[in-house]
């Protein structure tokens, strides 16, 4: 009779036992009676009562199938096509079962058995994603009560499985269940199958509805995205979702696949790319394999458990990449962080703050009104711990910290704060990122900004373009759409629209300079200062206007392709300032001659033609039928849709204000020198330095004298007392020190003349200054009952006021 595992007689025709062995205490002479630890057969059922939801419950068992693929790579060996196929139920019966199978390697018995005991993994946790044991009965369990496993490798005669049963099982006290076995359809047939029946009511209603059967897709071509594309890592492979294919979410990028390079050029790191590769290795380290733990450096014995045969090298990477979307999101950015393949994390934003003892600052996004961000990325991490349920690393794992050194650097990412906190110069590929892109709008708009910046003016536009690129539409997989809307409102920067004439003024097309970075220049082409006027070609396109317009009351779509032409054009007869045509295609394209005299008018522009030609359109459609809409309630949606840009925002006002206020208070630490610095903060009223030191102590500026001797200490000013400073010296604000206007040049050959138009000059910049302070002051429920005029002027107030950078008067 041969012996159990566990050393148990059994005879040959009774059933293989699976799982859990039996461990029987035994009273020997002279010696005490074991234990029996053996778990309850209720045990596992409470193991469905961890909250995970149902797609972690599924990714559970994929990562046992990706073992299986990457098991087959490691051997040498190759895979054709690695599928896996899920099945989930589309209605609420009581016969709905989850089914995953895949075409992998399949196990041999002796592993079916250990793989679905609970507790047990025989997979080596730093090279790979499943912790078959666990993971498995915990996923099982949380969606139903009876599971089916089957498996079969490719020179096996059958398929062998077995059935966990819950009720059977605490019914009969013990983890035993008979081995099972059915046919092979194809002699040459391998891989793993899955099924949990009697789901649990509430998973069968969850499954049923489409919108979460659409969620779930979702979250798992997010979790498996960097396998699930062409030359995935570490594997690639199919995934189907009741057949349908399940895509890899890829991030919309600058500069990403086709796309050419997009890159700012700096005099300290030469050009800097808005996608940054991450490819380091770091030493290798010892790692124990049977307590899962890394240990020092020299070390050959695990301390925990005092293995040494179990202590083994093991190498660490930190790969991947960081990169800038093409748009700006409240939601959707921060870094994915993933082991082997699979994201365990996804838009963290712990990168984004600097943690200062237990004080936590956030320093992105830190400019934007609205708390948008776009800094994206990927980073591999296949040697750090996880936890359990497989959804955050271990932050006491030193894997993390030396993650967080390559990424972003050790210490704070602002520049000066890190050099008051004694950190060396940052070079991390974040650091990088932060200086250059971080703001969401330009500090100074001169020709180039926006190419600088990597940022369309309209992100609404740019948020909809994104929307065809994830929906897989070809002619906006590029980034080329954007970076025409950029190139747009440069040119418009560069060169106003012109009168009838055809005349216009062009600015220079200077660099920025870039804190810690010197100056910096974007892609725009550079322009003489005063170039040739030159006849506008019969028709030239307007990215900014083009693309789709939808009027949902009234069910129409427009597909639009518009042009600036001349009022020669044959389509503009009469002198009309635009026209609307429709092709053959089924596109429109919007004619507009925008050297028109309507758009004279401070309240009229391109855009509110294109619209109010839209809405009659719509209005023309429906004439006849029976409809709620009118001309303006069709106007006022597309209005709302594609023309917030141009929306007077309280809360955007206000903290655009507060922006342009921080950014000409930091304008002064580049123009007095320490001595003077300390002087003219002891000048300050004594309430106003109160105000300040309080505000250092909340914002945690480290150390005040060093601020202050720095000339930065305007930056923790209240807003009413930068405009006081302005008024008490301005000489070290004008002159180009802060903005362009002549000031202590002036010479009118008579004192008196002179002081009246420096004088002028104070008063013009302190008017300026009173409505952004006020605009500062104010919340955003104190801005909706101010009139619009009121606002309008404070709004140009901030344009106005936006410093002119250093690097734009640089050679």
């Amino acid at each position: 009779m041969p012996l159990l595992d566990d050393g148990i007689a059994r005879a040959e025709n009774q059933p293989r036992l699976v799982d859990v062995k039996f461990w029987r205490a035994q009273k020997m002479p002279g010696t005490a009676a074991d234990f029996d630890l053996q778990p309850d057969p209720r045990i596992l059922p409470m193991l469905g009562e961890i909250n995970l939801v149902q797609w972690k419950c599924l990714a559970e068992l994929i990562d046992n199938s990706v073992d299986g693929f990457l098991e087959v790579a490691r051997t040498g060996g190759a895979m054709a096509n690695p599928e896996i196929a899920i099945q989930v139920p589309t209605n609420d019966t009581p016969t709905a079962k989850v089914t995953i199978r895949d075409n992998g390697p399949g196990m041999s018995r002796e592993k079916l058995e250990m793989a679905v005991r609970a507790g047990w993994s025989g997979n080596d946790p730093t090279s790979n994603l499943g912790l078959f044991g666990m993971g498995f009965n915990i996923a099982t369990a949380r969606l139903g009560t009876v599971t089916t496993v089957w498996t079969t490798r490719e020179d096996d005669a059958e398929w062998v499985g077995l059935r966990i049963d819950f009720d059977a099982l605490r019914g009969q006290r013990h983890f035993r269940t008979p081995e099972l076995t059915r046919p092979k359809i194809d002699p040459k047939e391998h891989g793993t199958e899955i099924s949990v029946e009697k789901l649990k009511p509430e998973q069968r209603q969850w499954f049923s509805k489409a919108a979460n059967r659409t969620l779930l897709k979702r979250e798992l071509s997010r979790a498996y995205s960097a396998m699930l594309r062409q030359g995935g890592v570490p594997t690639t492979f199919r995934l189907l979702l009741n057949g349908s294919a399940v895509p890899g979410k890829v991030h919309c990028v600058w500069g990403g696949e086709g796309c050419p390079v997009r890159d700012v050029q700096t005099s300290r790191f030469g050009p800097v790319s808005a996608l940054q590769h991450i490819d380091v290795q770091l030493p290798d380290r010892p790692f124990c394999r049977k307590c899962w733990q890394w240990l020092p450096a020299d070390e050959a014995v695990c301390p925990g458990c005092l293995a040494s045969g179990d202590v083994v090298r093991r190498r660490r990477a930190i790969r991947g990449w960081i990169g800038i979307q093409r748009y700006l999101s409240k939601t959707e950015f921060g870094i994915d962080f993933l082991r082997h393949g699979r994201k365990i994390e996804l838009a963290n934003r712990e990168l984004f703050q600097w943690q200062n003892g237990e004080i936590i600052e956030p320093e992105y996004p830190i400019d934007d009104p609205r708390q948008r961000g776009r800094i994206v990325g990927e980073i591999h991490l296949d040697h750090c711990r996880v936890t359990y349920t497989k959804d955050r690393f271990d932050r006491t794992d030193p894997a993390w910290e030396d993650m967080i050194s390559v990424v972003r650097g050790s210490g704070p990412l602002g520049p000066d704060k890190a050099a008051e906190a004694g950190y060396a110069p940052n070079t991390s590929p974040l650091f990088k990122l932060y200086q250059l892109f971080r703001r969401s709008t330009p500090k100074s708009k001169t020709a180039g900004c926006y190419a600088r910046l990597l940022i369309v003016p309209d992100n609404d536009r740019a948020e909809e373009m994104a929307k065809k690129f994830y929906d897989g539409d070809a002619a906006h997989q590029t980034d080329a759409k954007w970076w025409d809307l950029v190139q747009e409102a440069d040119r418009q920067l560069l060169a106003p629209t012109p009168p009838a004439t055809g005349a216009g003024e062009a600015a220079t097309n200077a660099p920025d300079t870039l804190e810690g970075f010197g100056p910096a220049t974007g892609q725009a082409e550079p322009v003489p200062a005063n170039p040739p006027a030159v006849a506008p070609p019969l028709e030239t396109p307007i990215a900014s206007l083009g693309g789709e317009y939808r009027s949902d009351s009234t069910n129409q779509r427009w597909e639009i392709q518009a042009y600036d032409v001349l009022d020669t054009h044959p389509s503009l007869g009469n002198s009309k300032p635009w026209a609307l045509r429709a092709q053959p295609s089924g596109i429109h394209e919007f004619l507009v001659n925008t050297r028109h005299s309507v758009f004279s008018s401070a309240t009229m522009t391109p855009l509110d033609g294109l619209l109010a030609e839209l809405s009659w359109s719509a209005m023309d459609f429906l004439r006849g039928g029976a409809s709620a809409a009118t001309f303006g309630s069709v106007l006022a949606e597309l209005r709302s849709r594609y023309a917030s840009v141009h929306a007077l925002d309280p809360i955007d006002l206000s903290n655009e204000a507060r922006q342009v206020l921080l950014d000409i208070a930091a304008t002064l630490a580049a123009n007095v020198d320490a001595t003077d610095a300390v002087a003219l903060f002891n000048d300050l009223p004594t309430n106003d330095q109160d105000a300040i030191f309080q505000r250092m102590a909340t914002r945690s500026a480290g150390n005040p004298q060093a601020v202050i001797a720095e000339a930065r200490f305007l930056e923790y000013a209240p807003p009413r007392v930068i405009g006081d400073f302005f008024g008490a010296h301005p000489e070290l604000f004008l002159d180009g020190r802060c903005w362009d206007d002549s000031y202590a040049t002036l010479d009118y050959g008579r004192p008196l003349a002179t002081q009246e138009a420096q004088s002028q000059i104070v008063r013009y910049y302190e008017s300026l200054i009173a409505d952004a302070v006020w605009l500062a002051g104010q919340d955003a429920g104190d801005l909706t009952g101010a009139s619009r005029a009121r606002l309008l002027r404070a709004q140009l107030a901030i344009e106005l006021l936006s410093p002119t950078d250093p690097g734009e008067t640089a050679t």
